[in-house]
């Protein structure tokens, strides 16, 4: 009988607590209703992009950058993408062989 006499304040605790969780988002809720709404990051962004003044030569600009984009080779073809692709396939290759050739017997004090 000495063993259980923790487990109802204990219970009642839990139960308290449990109650606190659910009851804390309502009231927070109501907390934020009365503050007054406060514009979104992207609100601000968009009407300080449309308060800038832009040179006429930067909206020149605008619509060359596709075609130039164009004539660039691809990544895989560059020196830096051969070398990824040389790292990568040298990494899976070693991964294989340490996978088949890692046969070596456990030699642990708990087996």
């Amino acid at each position: 009988m000495r063993r259980t006499a923790w487990a109802r304040p204990l219970a009642g605790a839990l139960v308290l607590l449990l109650g606190l969780t659910l009851v804390a988002p309502a009231v927070a809720a109501s907390q934020k209703q009365a503050a007054p709404a406060k514009p979104t990051l992207a609100a601000s962004a968009r009407a300080q992009v449309a308060a800038m003044k832009v040179p006429p030569a930067a909206r020149a600009q605008v619509g060359a950058s596709p075609s130039a984009a164009k004539s660039e080779k691809g990544f895989f073809k560059s020196p830096a993408g051969v070398a990824a692709l040389v790292l990568m396939t040298a990494g899976t290759g070693y991964m294989v062989y340490s996978a088949f050739h890692d046969n070596d017997p456990v030699h642990s004090p708990f087996r």
